[in-house]
């Protein structure tokens, strides 16, 4: 095979992997509609988050802030924290009760 065959195997083979990965990680244009600008500071940011104003200078976003679901308003590491409490909660049982058992 010569390099140039070689070359276009591979660049189809890497088109190939960059559609099926794009799928999977690409974001879709609904994520982007969160988003506002600000003209004063240039900046993108997301009114849901700053209660419908620029974090840099405080300006009203136009519409303001849209009402969002609860898990989207929620800090999900906050989540993971709890999880994480509850599986030692329960871990600390099951030592105490086998250690207690016998």
């Amino acid at each position: 095979m010569e390099l140039a065959e070689r070359g276009c195997v591979v660049s189809s083979v890497a088109r190939t992997v960059s559609g099926v990965t794009g799928r999977f990680f690409g974001r879709s244009q609904e994520r982007y509609d969160d988003y506002a600008f600000c003209p004063e500071d240039n900046f993108w940011f997301r009114p849901a988050y700053t209660e419908g104003k620029c974090p840099l200078c405080g300006e009203v976003a136009s519409g303001g802030a849209p009402p969002q679901p609860l898990l989207q308003r929620m800090d999900r590491s906050w989540l993971g924290m709890a999880g994480l409490a509850l599986e030692s909660l329960g871990m600390l049982a099951l030592v105490l009760f086998m250690y207690f058992k016998g």
